[in-house]
C-alpha cells in the first residue's frame, strides 16, 4: 500500500525515459502557431506550469478553469492534459477549443478525452494517481515545443540527462526527505520561493503535502510576499509555534530577491517558527526544478508514513466528483 507510492516517486526517472519516446511520428502538420494554451487540473495541470517556467520566452498560458481565454484563436495550439481522460474542466476546454476550430494535442491514459478527435494523441501508461504520473505527463511537452517549432533545439538529450541525474541523486534525495519530514509533524508548512521560475515547484510541494500527507500547506513568492504577507506574518501569535517555513532557493533568482530572503529571515527570527532552507542541486534549471520536486514528493510521502496515513487515496476528491456527477 504505502510502498507503492514510494515506488512511484522513486520511478520518476524511468517515467521520464519512457516518455521521451511517447510522441507519434505522424499527426503533425506544418503550421505556425503564435501561442500555447495548456489545459489541465491538479496533478495533470502542474506540467503546464512547469513548462511555462522553463520557457518564459514562449507565450504559454496554463489554463485551470472550465472556460478558455478569448484570445485563443486558430493560431493557438491547445495542449489538453488529463491523466484519467475524464476531468470535466478539461473536457469543457476541449469543447470550447473545438468550437473555435483550434488544433489540439491530447495527453491522457484513457477516458473520454482520449477518444476525442484532435491533431495528435499521446497515450501514457495507466494505473497511477495523476500526481504520480508527472514524468509521463510533463516530458512530452518540451518535445512538442520542438516538433511544433517553438524551439529550435531538440530537448530529448536534456530530458535523458535529467533522468540520469535523478537516478544518481534519488537515494540521497530520499534520505534527505526522510530526515526533513520529522520537522513537518504537527506543523503548517509555508513554502516560499525566491523566483517566479520556481513557483511551480512550490505549488507542487503544496499539492503533494495536501494529497499524500493530507495536510494543509501555503505558498507564496518573493518578492510579492514582501508587499503584503510579510505584514501579517506572526499573527495570530497562537499559531507561530506551529508554523514551518520552507525557503526554496533558486540559485538563478534575481540578486535583490536573495537579499530579500535574508531580510525576511531577520524579521521572522524573532518568532518561534522553524525554518528550512532548500538549496536545489543540478547543472540547469530543469534539473534543479525536478531535484526539488522529487525531494518534496518524498517529504510528503514520509510525512504520511510518520502519521500512519495511507498516501494513495484522496477520498475527499473522490467524494466531490461523485457529488458533482449528481448535477447535470
Amino acid at each position: 500500500m504505502n510502498k507503492s507510492m514510494r515506488s512511484i516517486i522513486y520511478s520518476i526517472p524511468e517515467h521520464i525515459i519512457t516518455a521521451t519516446n511517447s510522441l507519434p511520428r505522424s499527426g503533425l502538420r506544418k503550421k505556425k502557431y503564435d501561442r500555447i494554451v495548456v489545459c489541465g487540473m491538479g496533478g495533470s495541470g502542474i506540467s503546464g506550469e512547469i513548462l511555462k517556467a522553463l520557457y518564459p520566452q514562449i507565450p504559454i498560458v496554463s489554463n485551470k478553469d472550465y472556460s478558455v481565454h478569448e484570445y485563443c484563436t486558430k493560431k493557438t495550439l491547445g495542449i489538453l492534459i488529463s491523466y484519467s481522460g475524464n476531468t470535466e474542466e478539461t473536457l469543457s476546454n476541449y469543447a470550447l477549443l473545438s468550437k473555435r476550430k483550434i488544433d489540439m494535442v491530447v495527453i491522457s491514459s484513457n477516458g473520454v478525452l482520449l477518444k476525442k478527435k484532435c491533431r495528435l494523441k499521446i497515450t501514457v501508461p495507466a494505473g497511477l494517481p495523476p500526481r504520480g504520473a508527472l514524468g509521463y505527463l510533463f516530458t512530452p511537452l518540451p518535445l512538442l515545443l520542438y516538433r511544433f517549432r517553438f524551439i529550435h533545439h531538440n530537448p530529448q538529450k536534456n530530458l535523458i540527462a535529467l533522468a540520469a541525474f535523478l537516478k544518481k541523486q534519488r537515494n540521497v534525495i530520499e534520505k534527505h526527505a526522510q530526515q526533513l519530514s520529522k520537522k513537518f509533524i504537527n506543523k503548517l508548512p509555508i513554502i516560499y520561493t525566491n523566483s517566479q521560475q520556481f513557483s511551480p515547484v512550490a505549488i507542487r510541494w503544496q499539492c503533494q503535502l495536501n494529497e499524500n500527507a493530507k495536510m494543509m500547506a501555503h505558498t507564496n513568492i518573493i518578492p510579492e510576499m514582501n508587499h503584503n504577507e510579510i505584514v501579517g506574518f506572526g499573527r495570530p501569535q497562537s499559531i507561530n509555534k506551529n508554523l514551518l517555513l520552507i525557503f526554496l532557493n533558486d540559485p538563478k533568482s534575481h540578486p535583490r530577491n536573495k537579499i530579500r530572503v535574508d531580510i525576511v529571515k531577520e524579521i521572522i527570527k524573532k518568532k518561534s517558527t522553524d525554518v528550512i532552507h532548500i538549496e536545489p542541486k543540478g547543472t540547469n534549471h530543469l534539473q534543479r526544478m525536478f531535484w526539488t520536486i522529487m525531494l518534496g514528493d518524498f517529504i510528503s510521502y514520509y510525512c504520511a508514513i510518520r502519521e500512519g496515513i495511507d498516501p494513495m487515496p484522496v477520498k475527499r476528491i473522490d467524494y466531490l466528483k461523485k457529488r458533482l456527477s449528481q448535477y447535470t
